[in-house]
């Protein structure tokens, strides 16, 4: 028998159109990307984002923005890198920042899932010049230095930023976040940080309309180690111009440091329950309207319990809901039994919501200035709600 010809002209043709057909498959797959961030955002609730800031491969710090699209509220979570956690992959207590792979964060990222309780699916990686770059691009960001940031020498020391409100370079927002990380104390670093953020994205959302230029966006994106399509910074640039970073509510993580195979690490208070439960709280205010009234509203939290820090950490608490945390100190007595709260007659309504925060039982009223409460935290207070 002969053999059958194989490329006869009516097989060619066939070829052909298969071909095609295939090109065209993989054209519309390749084209028709979707959008993950406006999928969450259609979803309608809390979105996080990771900002890592990297110096040589090693991360300096991250810090957790979470905005919500409904209410366009806004939040940045400080994790600190020295967090102490057991870690299962290494079969020992260590600091989380241990996971962490430039370009491969996958790791590192979902251990501060666990500790916080957070979804974070989406991350941006900054080296410092890449960081230096985007800052360049969108024409410096405005800090106010309170301390002159200072160069050492031999002889003299050379005043590199003065104090006073600055508009600052890429070059010298480098120069801020080195002597920050450097010189501050744990407070002051935290609260340094998550300002940057919230300038930063502040900056992104007011300049959205030249970012998503087709001459500039390519170099923003460039400059951006992210697990975004374009698609995806192109609809969270949307959604940053929306959001309301002026009112962005600051939490960071409490506990108590300590020296592990000579490592300093942080070990958050109550095994890390508090910080997921105070998250939880700030996901939960993102999304609620009424919690902006918060912000008109004066608390002083005293403390009348032995417990060391008890009013600074239910700060954290009260400020993730958007209250206005005028002062924290101690109470006259260190023994007292129960939490109760104190407000005026006409602000019943809002002595009842602020309790509620702590599931406190007690609320008195007296004749004094509206808008202000008192709040004096008591032995049945556990440190997230009164038993």
């Amino acid at each position: 028998m002969r053999n059958k010809k194989i490329f006869t002209p009516s097989n060619i043709i066939l070829l052909i159109i298969l071909l095609v057909i295939l090109a065209t498959v993989v054209f519309i797959s390749l084209s028709v990307r979707e959008d993950n961030v406006q999928k969450k955002i259609s979803e309608g609730k809390s979105i996080a984002f990771i900002f890592n800031i990297t110096d040589r491969k090693s991360v300096l710090f991250s810090e957790v923005f979470i905005y919500h699209p409904k209410t366009h509220r806004t939040a940045v979570i400080d994790i600190p890198v020295n967090y102490g956690s057991l870690i299962k992959s290494l079969s020992r207590v260590d600091r989380i920042d241990v996971l962490y792979k430039k370009g491969k964060p996958d790791q590192y990222i979902k251990k501060i899932e666990a500790e916080s309780g957070l979804s974070i699916p989406f991350y941006f990686d900054f080296e410092l010049d890449e960081f230096k770059n985007c800052v360049d691009l969108l024409g410096g960001l405005d800090f106010v230095i309170g301390t002159p940031v200072l160069r050492h020498e031999t002889l003299s020391d050379t005043v590199l930023l003065p104090g006073g409100r600055h508009r600052l370079d890429g070059d010298k927002v480098v120069e801020y976040i080195i002597d920050e990380e450097l010189n501050s104390a744990d407070s002051d670093l935290s609260t340094s940080r998550q300002k940057l953020i919230q300038t930063f994205v502040s900056a992104l959302g007011a300049q959205k309309d030249h970012l998503i230029k087709k001459e500039v966006f390519p170099f923003l994106y460039k400059n951006m180690d992210t697990d975004m399509t374009q698609l995806d910074l192109k609809s969270f640039l949307e959604a940053v111009a929306q959001a309301d970073c002026h009112r962005m509510i600051f939490h960071r993580v409490l506990g108590d440091k300590k020296i592990v195979d000579d490592k300093v690490m942080l070990f958050p208070h109550y095994n890390g329950n508090l910080l997921r439960e105070g998250l939880k709280q700030i996901v939960e205010a993102l999304g609620n309207t009424n919690a902006i009234e918060g912000s008109n509203i004066n608390i002083e939290i005293l403390n009348g319990t032995s417990v060391g820090g008890l009013a600074n950490r239910t700060s954290m608490t009260y400020r993730s809901y958007g209250y206005n945390v005028t002062s924290v100190g101690n109470a006259d007595s260190g023994d007292v039994e129960e939490t109760f709260i104190i407000g005026h007659k006409n602000d019943i309504s809002i002595l009842e919501r602020v309790a509620g925060v702590i599931k406190c039982r007690h609320i008195s009223t007296e004749n004094g200035t509206e808008g202000t409460i008192k709040i004096i935290l008591g032995k049945d207070f556990d440190g997230r709600q009164c038993k």
